[in-house]
């Protein structure tokens, strides 16, 4: 199989081979099916140079555009193909693209894959791990380490190949990204099958298949399918082994990928036993001629070793000879052709003799001021002990500001608790508790039983809220929205239904997820009804409550049309002029420390509204606090 591409293909480097003369016509019928492939093909290599001709601005969208273009070219035009490799190499170099220099390095292993020098590919990947690794790029790290299990495979080393498989599994089951696990499940079949290992291959190939489901890509099931095909082929199962080989050369095809195909008619030629010599010398060519077109080397070889064999079964020693030949001279040329590729391979090697050289230079430099080490180690002394007073003083100056720093903390928190406390003694305070009794009073004492038990009843309901709250920095948006209910429902009982609610919740806001200080927002009703709504003679009076979720903020907006502040101050000069209200300073400040704690500044608002003809006409109050999910809740713990 092909070695995995991290966002997109990479081929392998032509090598031309003559065929014999018998084989024209499979050569013409195959050319006719590898023009009509590529025509959609050529089509998108030419829109993504156009792109490339039309941007020049050097981004890490045009190193994704170069390397496309690499691969695209990499089966019909090696050289230019390599040009363009070597553009991305050199971008990502100019602009320390860390991502960019990963891939480039994958796509340097792949070819050097193709050309037969597996070290060398291998050294590759593993510069492409150290880069993938520096950048965070864990699918390219497991695209790497499959393909140096690919390399081993084709060493014939399955030990090894399936280490390196089982290495990039992990890395892929951690991202939950299915290609990849499909992938190194299908690798690690496929060293079970090679060591004959038939069982273990058929349940990794299952376990694999459920993951190339959710993937679904055709280049992908096409894999599958041939390792089905040759275990039901050495189970001399025929015909469910014809069935999956045909599935996955329609699979193939589906996506133009002529490098699966061709082990597709590898694998029909070598593991189906019953064919007649001329089917599976015909399937040979087909896969001689799909290896030339991919300009894969190794499958060259692997196509000219079986045919040569084949040709020898029936006693044709021409073309088994001329097969024969072929293998031999590709097998050869594996290591001797593709200069370009070794060539990156000795500059590799010249760099680090470059850098030996100036090591032995640093060397030479070092002995020639020997002589003044004398004279540098006085320095080196004066400067250590001035460097040591620094680093007394510094220590110090450090020890005092964590002391500074931790007291304030200290205090800041119990800022905090102090704050809460008083705000929870401010939302039960005696005037509440008083005449809430009053109203059970009057309700007994006008013989309303049932009015005194309901209104008892959520009395003690919203009692129990404002306990069960107490035990807790945040609750849900909706317990707290239920608790303020409760204590509408008290009021307006009190108020024998002198005004009506109304609460409009975001969509977002009431499915539980979001959580808020509990009863933040209950001293601002109470001052609107008791300053507002009370001591007002209008018949339509109303206090509306919205809460909005806005930019990850959580917006609330209490609006009466009761007297207003100014009647209202009037009204408490007159009435009550030693009252003195802490509940509203008391909840701006929860409202400033809790949004302080999460790196928000505050911002209420405190606006008089006035009708048409500018006499009071309410009240709004607005203010925001950050939106704390669930999760972020659950760390929180009761003060």
């Amino acid at each position: 199989m092909a070695p995995v591409k991290p966002e997109m293909h990479f081929r392998r480097k032509k090598i031309l081979i003559t065929p014999h003369p018998n084989h024209l016509r499979a050569l013409f019928f195959f050319f006719s099916l590898f023009f009509s492939f590529s025509a959609s093909a050529q089509s998108t290599l030419d829109s993504l140079i156009d792109w490339v001709n039309t941007h020049p601005h050097n981004d890490s969208i045009r190193v994704h555009k170069l390397h496309r273009i690499s691969y695209m070219l990499s089966e019909t035009d090696v050289s230019r193909a390599f040009e363009y490799y070597k553009k991305v190499e050199a971008i990502s170099d100019s602009m320390n693209f860390t991502f960019g220099k990963a891939i480039a390095q994958v796509n340097l292993g792949i070819l050097l894959t193709s050309s037969g020098n597996f070290e060398s590919s291998t050294n590759a990947y593993f510069k492409a791990i150290d880069l993938a690794k520096a950048c965070n790029a864990n699918r390219v790290e497991a695209v790497c380490l499959n393909n140096i299990g690919e390399n081993f495979a084709s060493q014939k080393d399955f030990d090894k190949c399936r280490r390196y498989a089982l290495m990039a599994l992990d890395i892929n089951r951690r991202l939950k990204a299915a290609r990849g696990v499909a992938i190194n499940y299908e690798l690690i079949a496929r060293c079970d099958f090679e060591q004959r290992d038939y069982t273990d291959s058929r349940k990794n190939l299952d376990i694999g298949m459920t993951w190339a489901r959710q993937a679904n890509e055709n280049y992908i099931y096409s894999q599958f399918y041939l390792g089905y095909g040759k275990l039901m082929a050495v189970e001399n199962q025929t015909d469910s082994a014809k069935y999956f080989f045909d599935k996955a050369i329609a699979s193939a095809r589906e996506t133009g990928d002529l490098r699966n195909e061709f082990q597709v008619f590898l694998a029909e030629a070598q593991y189906l036993k019953h064919i007649p010599a001329k089917n599976r010398i015909s399937l040979l060519q087909q896969a001689m001629l799909l290896a030339r077109q991919t300009h894969y080397m190794e499958g060259q070889a692997r196509s000219a070793e079986q045919l040569s064999a084949a040709y020898d079964a029936i006693n044709n020693k021409d073309s088994s000879l001329f097969y024969y030949r072929v293998f031999r001279r590709v097998s050869d040329s594996l290591f001797s052709e593709n200069n370009q590729w070794n060539m990156i391979v000795k500059e590799s090697e010249w760099t680090n003799r470059q850098k030996e050289l100036e090591n032995r230079n640093l060397k030479q430099i070092t002995a020639a001021q020997e002589k003044q080490l004398a004279f540098k180690n006085i320095l080196l002394v004066v400067g250590t002990l001035g460097f040591g007073l620094v680093l007394i003083v510094a220590f110090l100056l450090f020890k005092s500001y964590r002391s500074k720093k931790s007291k304030d903390e200290f205090q800041y928190k119990q800022k905090i608790a102090e704050t809460e406390m008083q705000a929870l003694q401010a939302q039960m305070n005696p005037h509440f508790f008083f005449n809430s009794l009053n109203s059970i009073e009057n309700f007994i004492m006008q013989n309303e039983k049932k009015l005194a038990s309901d209104y008892l009843n959520k009395f003690a309901r919203f009692i129990r809220s404002i306990l069960d709250s107490s035990n807790n920095d945040l609750i849900e948006l909706n317990k707290d929205l239920e608790s303020l209910q409760l204590y509408i429902d008290l009021e307006q009982l009190r108020f024998n239904h002198k005004f009506r609610y109304f609460c409009q919740v975001d969509p977002p806001l009431q499915d539980g997820e979001f959580h808020v200080p509990a009863l933040l927002v209950q001293p601002f009703l109470e001052n609107a009804i008791n300053h507002g709504i009370g001591p007002s003679d209008r018949k339509d009076l109303k206090i509306c409550l919205k809460v909005k979720l806005k930019d990850n903020y959580i917006h609330y907006i209490i609006e009466d049309n009761g007297i207003g502040r100014e009647q209202s101050g009037i009204y408490k000069q007159i009435n009550k002029p030693y009252h003195k209200s802490i509940g509203m300073k008391l909840t701006q400040d929860r409202i400033n420390i809790f949004n302080q704690e999460n790196g928000t500044t505050s911002n209420l608002k405190i606006l008089d509204l006035y009708d048409e003809n500018q006499k009071p006409a309410g009240t709004r109050i607005e203010f925001y606090i950050k939106a704390v999910t669930h999760a972020v809740a659950e760390s929180h713990t009761g003060r």
